[in-house]
């Protein structure tokens, strides 16, 4: 957790206390009234024989209406929340030991049965009070009652005219002071006012600290379960969540992607969220075996389906991994290709050498005076093999060097225009006639310019070479603009030749893949490597009417920006 987010959640969690305690002060004064009622209303029944305050019933009666205009009071001050809570909570406390003290007294002292309320009081005020005015407060409630016990007790003796007198004159001592059964209830009620207070403090402690404990860990799980779905939802693999009755309870980005249904929100029925999805399961159900690929949806690719029971029971929810069986194949493509990658370019600097005596002792036996014209055709013949051997040497190592990447932002109409001025002075051989139309003009790419040029040179010399009709001059037609659906910029390469067969059409970027005897096979897989490696994407686009159209997809210069600078930010 961040040190702001910690501050933060200490001070909720100390806000959330007083709220607390605000909360339970005001349901002890809740009590409070609800006793004063009740103490109130069996005054009011019992006027014949009655139960408390029969020593002195206008004193009891004030005493209650007293007690309850205070408990009213403390209720409007916890919403009011002013004074603060301690002064609220002592006045309180020395209310409830006086009152209750009084009633005590005009009900028949020590043995009426209103000493349990001392008791409830003396617990109910522990509760909000520190542990020092809580034992304060058991000795201020025991010093009351001993007092309101001495008094009935003198006020007795003095009725009976019974007691004992000093010899000097003095006052009397009553004769009471002896073994009472009184003394050893006080005593008692004494003890039990010291354990409540006690008790009751060390249980709201606890208390406080396991509801503390307990929101903290609440903060946290909410916190990793917030973690786990931002995961979850960023997994390049479709999730998908289901219980025993077949609901679906999780669904992340990718799975709603893959399964065409943007619109779910769980819970939802698989069978209704995707019907082929929910016979996958319960044939996996059935069988527990390997599933084979499904096509969830007619127009998307087919997915690689993976159930697992989630908690190891069969009767625990099920979890679905989904996964792009065409992604799963390029990435494995990728693979492959990167370690063939690898040993090809160590392959091709070993060669490098002996290519280079090879050429050299070539071009000697081509110009050597005694060699017959036999001899020379065979030299011209390991020459051009060289050379082919070379280009070969020079695309691996290329493509080695595909992830050196340094994009920059490219205005695409004058970038073109310089392209196409260097291609008519190039080494091809063969002038094309241009066309070229940028639309909207000021349209800007991401791009590494020495990549796209080698990507667009390759483009343009398999259009001069395969773009024209016999007896024909090549025509190339550049065509950028942005995308209809996406708004992502493309730039089309088009020629007016035949096109490419339509057996030969999977086959254009497999690497060694090559129609021409002296081709290398690499040009257009390097191509695309280039396009992927600054985030654009290179196809090929049937034409009805005749011809080859290559199209690269660019990311568009504002989003590939930020994306750098996310990429740049992150550790």
């Amino acid at each position: 957790m961040a040190a702001a987010e910690y501050s933060a959640g200490l001070s909720a969690e100390l806000h959330l206390d007083r709220r607390h305690r605000w909360r339970a002060f005001r349901v002890a004064n809740v009590y409070r009234v609800t006793l004063a009622i009740v103490l109130l209303t069996a005054l009011a029944l019992g006027e014949q024989n009655r139960l408390f305050g029969k020593q002195n019933p206008s004193l009891f009666l004030t005493t209650v209406l007293a007690y309850m205009a205070l408990a009213l009071a403390g209720i409007a001050g916890s919403y009011w929340r002013r004074p603060a809570l301690m002064i609220q909570a002592h006045v309180q406390m020395l209310g409830d030991l006086i009152a209750l003290t009084l009633m005590i007294h005009t009900s028949g002292g020590l043995a009426s049965s209103l000493n349990n309320l001392m008791i409830t009081a003396i617990a109910a005020s522990s509760i909000l009070l520190p542990l020092s005015s809580a034992l304060l407060s058991a000795a201020v409630g025991f010093f009351l009652l001993a007092g309101s016990w001495a008094i009935t007790q003198w006020q007795a003796s003095d009725r009976t005219g019974q007691g004992f007198r000093l010899p000097d004159g003095g006052f009397d001592i009553p004769s009471w002071l002896g073994v009472s059964d009184d003394l050893v209830r006080l005593g008692v009620l004494g003890a039990a006012l010291f354990i409540a207070a006690g008790l009751s403090h060390a249980l709201a402690e606890r208390a406080r600290r396991s509801e503390a404990l307990a929101r903290r860990r609440t903060w946290e799980l909410v916190e990793i379960a917030e973690l786990n779905q931002g995961i979850i939802q960023r997994l390049q693999s479709g999730v998908v969540v289901v219980d025993r009755a077949d609901q679906v309870q999780l669904l992340n980005d990718t799975a709603r992607e893959l399964l065409d249904c943007r619109w779910a929100q769980p819970p939802v029925p698989l069978g209704e969220l995707s019907p082929p999805l929910y016979r996958q399961l319960q044939a996996w159900r059935a069988n527990a075996g390997d599933i084979p690929v499904f096509r969830a949806v007619e127009h998307r690719p087919e997915l690689i389906p993976r159930f697992a029971h989630l908690g190891g029971s069969n009767e625990a929810n099920t979890l679905i991994m989904l996964e792009d069986s065409e992604q799963a194949a390029e990435r494995l493509q990728q693979i492959k290709l990167a370690a063939l990658g690898r040993l090809t370019a160590g392959i091709a600097h070993e060669i490098r050498n002996p290519l280079a005596a090879i050429s050299h002792a070539a071009q000697l036996l081509q110009e050597s005076t005694d060699a017959s014209t036999g001899n020379r055709r065979l030299g011209q013949i390991v020459h051009d093999n060289v050379q082919r051997a070379n280009r070969i040497i020079n695309d691996v190592l290329d493509l080695a060097r595909r992830d050196r990447v340094r994009s920059e932002r490219l205005g695409l109409e004058p970038w073109l225009a310089t392209f196409v001025r260097e291609f008519r002075h190039g080494p091809e051989g063969v002038t094309p006639t241009w066309q070229s139309t940028v639309d909207p003009a000021d349209l800007e790419i991401m791009f590494d310019p020495h990549q796209l040029r080698q990507v667009l040179w390759n483009l343009c010399a398999n259009a001069c070479q395969y773009g024209s009709q016999p007896g024909q001059s090549p025509i190339i037609t550049l065509n950028a603009g942005l995308e209809a659906e996406r708004g992502r910029p493309f730039l089309d390469v088009r020629d007016a030749g035949p096109g490419v067969r339509p057996e030969n059409i999977e086959k254009l970027f497999e690497p060694f893949f090559t129609t021409r005897s002296k081709g290398t096979g690499l040009g257009l897989y390097l191509a695309r490597e280039l396009c992927e490696a600054n985030r654009a994407h290179l196809q090929y686009l049937a034409i009805a009417e005749g011809g080859s159209c290559f199209r690269i997809t660019f990311a568009s210069a504002s989003s590939a920006t930020e994306m750098d600078l996310w990429t740049t930010a992150t550790p």
